[in-house]
């Protein structure tokens, strides 16, 4: 068995301990696109997502994302997207983005993207609304992830449909 000198066993036992706190106590901001909820209060960053929702999205969505015969229940929706999907599709919507030539995946998501067109220009001659493409929005594309951090948090179950209380700030 191979010796481990005292000191820097004592050391390791040192940076151990001051870690196990940090890991134990829950985050107080979380990442973009995550939420906290403690006693129906939500973190600063859910908040200005429900904020947004409610100025530009509630309309066709329904108060609270639930939907109306205009738009689809955001609710249920939201989990089948990744933060990063989710923005791609609030931030472009039904505008065609160049898809990279080469791999197959690319492929299908450009046959995706050409289907979606169709179904749009379908829509369209039907006098159907359509979701416009977010991203030139000062307000809404640099809270994209706090949308979907909102929306999330609705669809856990964990935030009601009104307006949500805030967490107190943190003293810095």
């Amino acid at each position: 068995m191979a010796k481990i000198p005292l000191r820097a066993l004592l050391a390791w036992l040192a940076l151990l301990a001051a870690t196990v706190p940090v890991l134990a106590e829950p985050r107080d901001t979380p990442m973009p696109g995550e939420f906290v909820v403690i006693d129906g209060r939500i973190d600063a960053g859910t908040y200005a997502g429900w904020k947004l929702f409610h100025t530009a999205c509630y309309v066709c969505h329904g108060v609270g994302g639930t939907g109306t015969d205009v738009a689809p229940n955001l609710v249920e929706r939201v989990g089948n997207y990744t933060p990063r999907g989710f923005a791609a599709k609030v931030l472009s919507s039904y505008r065609i983005v160049p898809m990279p030539d080469g791999a197959l995946a690319d492929r299908e998501a450009e046959r995706e993207a050409l289907l979606e067109l169709l179904m749009k220009r379908e829509r369209q001659l039907q006098g159907q609304p359509l979701m416009p493409a977010w991203d030139v929005d000062d307000e809404v594309a640099p809270h994209v992830l706090d949308l979907y951090a909102y929306l999330t948090a609705r669809s856990a179950g964990v935030l009601g449909p009104g307006r949500p209380k805030r967490l107190p700030a943190k003293p810095r």
